[in-house]
């Protein structure tokens, strides 16, 4: 057993190895080259066998005998006796650009989006369970060449979903790089060409194996594979039973139709002649494939009878057993190779399927995107198809999960088969019987994918106990109902039953709903081009054809287009080839014969074209089918064409109305009726128009005039009759103004067109308006203003610019700038018109003409007329005359000049000033010296008192204190209440005294700075009361009458200072009153 990293990393390497080829074939040139040959187109069909053919080929040979051969046997048979119709698929593939399966069915049957959808839900939902086949074929084959293999389905299923995101991932970057379906896939192609010839040695490999190493020798392998023959049961029973022919005719339908095999075959061809040399290289490529199943599901039989992963693992398991693990690895990759190459190319069909035919056409159908209004869907595109790589790959892998133990890896594939030969029908049809349409289309697709989901899917999941029962019979579901017993047809095995079932009456369908119902148009004209197909455009052997002329073919065109046409068409073909108009007489070469059918079928559809034309080649009269078919399809193409007149004029803003050569109204828009109200009865096929320009005349449409109403009518109609052109501009009563215009047409008959042009003449009269008052504007701004374009020519100037260049401004439009200046004034701006024109603004100044003999000069501004795109529309000329600003500048000059002069006399005068203020600075120094003395001596004096103060204030301090002793120790003793009132007073003298002697000392701390405030809250009764006691004595003493207001007012301040304060104002109040 090899470790599972060895063969992890083995397997990332290889998908390494397939990313390098992929990406040298995209990008070199020899890569492209590779990718167009004949022998890699052939290995590339090889995505045929996937992982079924691999490892599910051997099992079924196991199991099923015989059975195994249906998967080769229907290719060969394909591809020997039936490659003409793989040629004429591809030839009309590359003649409609059909990128897909659905692309080419839908396209066929009328190019039905009903179709393409219906086409891409059965490849989608029939591909699935294709590729969970593939995901449980790897995860199988990676759980037994790696440790614990018994527990396959439990590990493996990691291994899918890894091997399933490595596979989208290698599909996104190979498959999704480009928008155009139909470009090539080189390097794609090539790594499913290298996968071909990996697993086409890996199986040749194990065949060799078995016969040599395990069974000895050829002879002692054939001998042994000849005893499983007669033993086996299986083998000796006809292949009439059982579901042999069936496979074989899934196998031939499955060449076509499986998706992945019609856009290898079909889309990746480059050159149609690889196909004739694929016709024998890919049955050969088949054949060893085919020869080494029956010796290795002998020898599995023989040596591992009861392996626990069963015979669809033979392939592998074998040399495992051998203990051979370096083959059993490259056996490995070979079934890698089957399974990602049939993965990675469906996963890119499904996905641009499901990109092209549902998501695109969903999101287009909505309106808030605006898809349709974008001009890059690019991203948009790419994005969905790697998105749906994802989603298909995820899908395949939850199928493995759920029914990943409920069948083989053959059953897996033939249910898938089923879903694809439902194509087969409707593929088959579409190029060989011109009566399909898309009702059959439709109806086959339909009936076919349900009988396929009732009578093998559900069986499928009733089988995996996903849904009830389906075999057992119910009331509501009676056993002639009951999915592999339908109808009671029980007698076949269940595939069979689901082919018969499905195909059948998808087949009777199809045959049945064209018949029931008509095809369109369109139906036949791909009808045509799909069953017309001929190899060589330019040759159509199997026309007989007769002599005809040339004027034959003239005649026969104009009965269809009409004479002027077809002799247009005919002088245009001969142009075209350089030569002159054959005479009528000549015999028609085969180009014009093809060139007139041409013509037909853009009158009458091609298929109708091709019957007239066979008609007159073989020189006989048409069947009266053929007439009853060109009279239906010109009726429809009539219809058809008036649909689309009518869609078309109904689209249109203006109001139209068109009438015949005889004057009557053959076709109109509902605007033409909404516009001038007219009443229902009075607009109809065949109306004369005389009537209706009467109804207009009667109603005042046009214009209340001296003409009678008959006048008016009859001037009207005259200009039809002589078939003039006309076009002017109607006023209505209600104030509409319309713009009408009338054209015959080449024919006979009138077209008339009505467009409401009312707010075009608002804006144009609101236009002339501000025209007026910009030049009223312009016109009385003392600026000369002119606008001239990029060649310098006049567009227009101001009323100001005009009288100074004594111009016209009427007429200036269009004047050339150098008619208009002298030659030197045109060179001197040149050099700055170059500049404006670049879009730079530039600012000069050059002489005004002058037509009084004074000189006079202006600024100039040019000034550019950026457009939309940055490019210069043309440019402003602001012209501001500078004449005075000049003559300024001149007298400031000579002002200047004198200035000079007198300041260097001034200077002198001041020189001397400055001699006489020097001195005078020299006395005013000597006697700032003086006061600077005179000041200290005053400060020193000033210190002396200051110093004087504070010792007479401390001497005189003694005595006081002493005399406030004295005046307490009287307080003390016993008096008489005046005694004691006189002794108080004096000590509150001596207080006050003794006070201001301190207040003297404070005046000395002041000028010393040593005294600082004391703060605090106090109230003013006390302060008032003192005050009162020390002064009133004093006032009684001058007969004056003191008043103390009572105030208990709470103030924050130094107490004794402010006390100090009143004590002197009330002190100098007595004093001096």
């Amino acid at each position: 057993m090899l470790s599972g990293w060895t063969i992890t990393l083995l397997a990332v390497g290889y998908l390494g190895l397939l990313f390098g080829i992929a990406w040298l074939g995209d990008r070199s040139k020899l890569g492209k080259e590779w990718a167009g040959n004949p022998v890699i187109y052939s290995l590339s069909l090889a995505v045929y066998c996937s992982s079924w053919t691999f490892y599910g080929a051997v099992g079924r040979a196991s199991t099923s005998g015989w059975e195994f051969l249906a998967t080769y046997v229907g290719p060969v048979l394909v591809f020997l006796f039936a490659w003409q119709v793989i040629e004429k698929i591809n030839r009309v593939s590359k003649q409609q650009n059909i990128t897909t399966i659905s692309d080419f069915i839908s396209s066929r049957y009328g190019k039905s989006q009903t179709v393409a959808v219906l086409v891409t839900l059965i490849a989608v939902l029939g591909t699935i369970p294709y590729i969970a086949l593939q995901l449980k074929a790897v995860a199988v084959s990676y759980n037994a060449i790696a440790p614990g293999a018994t527990e396959a389905l439990s590990k493996g299923s990691d291994t899918a979903l890894i091997v399933a995101l490595l596979m989208a991932v290698f599909a996104i970057l190979f498959g999704t790089r480009h928008i155009d379906a139909t470009e090539h896939h080189e390097g794609l192609v090539l790594a499913v060409a290298f996968e071909s010839i990996v697993k086409l040695a890996a199986f040749i490999a194990a065949g060799l194996f078995v016969t040599f190493e395990m069974f000895g020798d050829i002879n002692s392998t054939v001998a042994a594979v000849k005893n499983e023959l007669s033993a086996a049961a299986k083998f000796n029973r006809p292949l009439t039973d059982g579901s042999f022919i069936t496979e074989i005719l899934l196998a031939c339908g499955a060449i076509i139709c499986l998706p992945r095999q019609f856009h290898v075959t079909i889309v990746e061809n480059i050159r149609s002649s690889s196909l004739r040399i694929a016709r024998w290289l890919f049955p050969l490529y088949l054949i060893p494939l085919a020869l080494f199943v029956l010796p290795i599901a002998t020898a599995g039989n023989t040596y591992l009878p009861y392996h626990p992963l069963g015979a669809d693992s033979y392939v592998l398991t074998l040399p495992l057993a051998a203990g051979q693990d370096a083959l059993a690895s490259f056996i490995f990759i070979g079934g890698l190779s089957a399974a990602t190459s049939m993965v990675i190319v469906a996963a890119i069909t499904l996905a641009t399927m499901v990109c092209n035919d549902i998501v695109i056409p969903v999101l287009l159908r909505i309106p808030q995107l605006r898809l349709a209004e974008s001009h890059d869907l690019g991203a948009l595109l790419l994005s969905v198809r790697r998105i749906t790589i994802f989603c298909l790959l995820l899908m395949g892998y939850f199928y493995y999960r759920i029914l990943g133990d409920q069948g083989s890896l053959a059953s897996f594939g033939l249910l898938a088969f089923v879903a694809a030969v439902q194509f087969l029908p409707a593929i088959l049809g579409a190029v060989y019987w011109t009566g399909g349409n898309r009702y059959g289309a439709i109806a086959g697709l339909a009936a076919g994918f349900s009988l396929w989901v009732y009578t093998l899917v559900i069986p499928a999941l009733s089988g995996a106990q996903l849904i009830p029962d389906a075999f057992n019979p119910t009331i509501l579901a009676p056993d002639w109902l009951a999915p592999t017993r339908l109808l009671g047809l029980a007698n076949l095995d269940p595939l069979t039953h689901g082919v018969i079932w499905s195909l059948g009456l998808n087949t009777l369908f199809y045959i049945f709903a064209s018949k029931m119902l008509s095809p369109r148009l369109v139906d036949r004209i791909q009808a045509s081009a799909y069953v017309d197909s001929q190899r060589d455009p330019n040759s159509e052997p199997g026309r007989q054809t007769t002599p005809v002329n040339v004027g034959d073919l003239q005649l026969l065109a104009e009965r269809f287009l009409g004479i002027r046409r077809t002799q247009q068409a005919f002088n245009d073909f001969a142009t075209q080839r350089n030569e002159e108009p054959r005479p009528p007489g000549d015999r028609a070469p085969t180009e014009l014969i093809q060139f007139t059918e041409r013509l037909l079928a853009g009158v009458i559809g091609a298929s109708s074209a091709r019957i007239v034309m066979d008609s007159t080649l073989r020189g006989k009269s048409m069947q009266l089918g053929d007439v009853v078919a060109i009279v239906d399809e010109a009726s429809q193409a009539l219809r058809f064409n008036r649909s689309l007149l009518q869609s078309t004029i109904e689209n249109v803003s203006l109001a139209i109305s068109v009438v015949d050569q005889k004057l009557r109204l053959v076709a109109w828009n509902q605007r033409f009726v909404e516009m001038f109200d007219y009443p229902e009865e009075l607009i109809s096929v065949g109306r004369p128009i005389e009537e209706i320009f009467r109804y207009n005349a009667i109603h005042g449409e046009y214009g209340y005039s001296a003409k009678s109403i008959d006048e008016q009518v009859e001037e009207r109609m005259e200009l039809m009759r002589t078939r003039k052109n006309h076009h002017f501009e109607r006023y209505r009563p209600n104030g509409q103004v319309l713009e009408v215009r009338g054209n015959p047409m080449p024919d006979g008959g009138y077209v008339n067109t009505y467009m409401d042009i009312t707010e075009h003449k608002r804006i144009e009269e609101a236009l002339r308006e501000s025209e007026e008052n910009v030049r009223i504007y312009t016109d009385n701004v003392p600026v000369m203003i002119t606008y001239l374009d990029p060649e310098q020519h006049f567009l227009f100037i101001n009323k100001t610019f005009a009288d100074a260049m004594r111009l016209d401004r009427h007429n200036i439009a269009g004047t050339p700038s150098h008619q208009v200046f002298s030659e030197t004034e045109y060179l001197l701006r040149q050099p700055y018109v170059e500049r404006v024109l670049k879009g730079e603004r530039v600012t000069f100044e050059a002489p005004l003409p002058s037509f009084e003999g004074s000189d006079r000069t202006a600024e100039l501004t040019l000034i550019p007329h950026v457009g939309e795109y940055n490019d210069v529309l043309g440019y402003f000329t602001l012209y501001q005359d500078i004449t005075e600003r000049h003559r300024a500048e001149l007298a400031i000059q000579e002002t200047n000049e004198n200035l000079e002069k007198r300041v260097a006399e001034r200077t002198q005068a001041l020189s001397m000033v400055n001699k006489e203020l020097r001195k005078e600075n020299t006395v005013r120094a000597l006697m700032e010296d003086e006061l600077r003395q005179a000041k200290s001596d005053a400060e020193a004096a000033n210190l002396g008192k200051t110093r004087f103060l504070a010792a007479a204030s401390h001497d005189l301090l003694q005595p006081l204190n002493a005399a406030r002793l004295f005046t307490s120790a009287l307080t003390q003793q016993s008096h008489q209440d005046e005694t004691r009132q006189l002794v108080n007073n004096l000590d509150g003298a001596l207080r006050s005294a003794e006070e201001l002697i301190t207040a003297l000392l404070d005046i000395s701390k002041l000028d010393a700075g040593a005294l600082e405030p004391k703060l605090s809250h106090f109230s003013l009764e006390t302060v008032f009361a003192n005050l009162t006691n020390e002064f009133k004595a004093m006032a009684d003493d001058k007969q004056l009458e003191f008043k103390s207001v009572n105030c208990k007012q709470v103030v924050y301040s130094d107490q004794t200072l402010l006390r100090r304060v009143l004590q002197n104002f009330i002190s100098n109040a007595i004093r001096y009153t």
